[in-house]
């Protein structure tokens, strides 16, 4: 990796952890400046009808390519129900599966709002990510209480706590998930590392002084889902990490190592968390192949596309607030427009097409990574009414 591009990529890892992060996820804007779109339904942002005079949504047009998802809370199903009945067909819990949200303590589960989200998606005969069984963050404090570093019996305690929770999260879930984000962002940012250790914030890798706790994850999942029903747990084992693009090699590291321990995992969720140039579709679609190669498949697993690109100049200088005219939106529907060609063209590997949030009044970019910055990633405005991005994605 050339100079310039690991300090973007570190740079840019500054951006992106943020998007899993209740913290910034709440602290996002419920009414920002509304966007510059057109605004009414079966004009050129709603993407039209379906010659019935019915509109025709995101997920029925892609009906013969992949499931189109979304992440959500509680807020969206309080506030967006009617855009994600129209759109969308598969879910992904933004926060509420997260293991210190809803484990947040040894014998205490907060599931109320996973179930809600995981109920929402029953009653509609659609699918959820399971994410995420294993990350570095948001891992809750009593999973490491007393627990020593390299010391052969408190790592056997914390494999059973961990073991403990993936058995209860797939018991409860297994019928509606269709495919887990076992271990999210293990991978290291930094040139000639291949995993995240304890100086990039890992106490997984600290405390096992290695990636092993990578392996126990993946083998607590498969057996828990073979438990339930023998062959269940096949193309259901993901591992997600943001800008996969230049991580190919250090992810085939990751699952090499995994298969050569009797570990298949199935796939590998591209977060694509985008700017309106990068990374360019060849890089993409270089990086597609090279895990269709390997024998993975893919899967879009928090799509957006900020309107700023500070982290890709190569060190962070933050871009004043941008107004989102007529200009910039027709510059961002067509970036959203080139990577569904993408997508589509690669329909055989790719599983499915997750957007991170549904509208820009509710967008983790808000407050990363520079809070208070107005963003507008996504297909419908602060206003809840569909962008030209919308459109642009709808008409193939």
């Amino acid at each position: 990796m050339n100079r310039t591009l690991y300090v973007a990529l570190t740079v840019a890892s500054s951006l992106v952890f943020g998007c899993d992060d209740r913290r910034e996820a709440d602290a996002s804007s419920d009414g920002g400046s509304a966007g510059a779109s057109v605004t009414t339904a079966g004009s050129p942002a709603s993407g039209g009808s379906d010659g019935t005079g019915a509109e025709r949504g995101l997920a029925e047009s892609h009906a013969d390519y992949f499931p189109i998802g979304a992440a959500v809370g509680s807020w969206h199903l309080d506030n967006l129900s009617d855009v994600l009945d129209r759109d969308f067909n598969h879910l992904t819990a933004e926060n509420a599966m997260k293991m210190a949200d809803i484990h947040p303590a040894e014998g205490s589960w907060n599931t109320a709002e996973a179930d809600r989200i995981a109920d929402f998606a029953r009653d509609r005969g659609w699918k959820l990510t399971g994410h995420t069984l294993l990350w570095y963050r948001q891992t809750p404090a009593w999973m490491f209480e007393g627990i020593t570093k390299g010391d052969s019996a408190s790592l056997e305690t914390l494999k059973g706590r961990l073991k403990a929770h993936i058995d209860t999260m797939i018991e409860r879930y297994a019928d509606v998930v269709d495919n887990w984000d076992v271990v999210n962002e293990a991978i290291s940012d930094q040139s000639g590392k291949t995993y995240r250790d304890g100086a990039e914030g890992s106490t997984w890798y600290d405390l096992f002084g290695s990636e092993e706790y990578i392996y126990w994850a993946y083998k607590y999942a498969y057996d828990a889902l073979e438990a339930r029903q023998a062959g269940s747990a096949g193309g259901k084992l993901y591992y997600n990490e943001y800008t996969a693009t230049v991580k190919v090699d250090k992810i085939l590291t990751l699952l090499g190592s995994l298969e050569q321990q009797g570990i298949h995992v199935d796939g590998v969720g591209f977060q694509s968390h985008e700017n309106l140039t990068w990374p360019s579709t060849p890089d993409l679609q270089t990086a597609i192949d090279r895990f269709v190669a390997a024998g993975y498949k893919v899967k879009i697993s928090e799509l957006d596309v900020t309107v700023y690109s500070d982290y890709s100049t190569g060190s962070f200088v933050p871009q004043p607030e941008v107004t989102f005219t007529p200009e910039l939106e027709a510059t961002q529907a067509e970036r959203y427009r080139r990577l569904f060609e993408l997508y589509r063209q690669n329909r055989d590997a790719i599983t499915s097409v997750t957007f991170w949030g549904i509208s820009d009044d509710r967008t983790w970019l808000d407050s990363e990574p520079v809070a208070g910055r107005n963003d507008h990633p996504l297909l419908y405005d602060d206003a809840h009414e569909p962008k030209a991005a919308r459109a642009s994605i709808m008409t193939f």
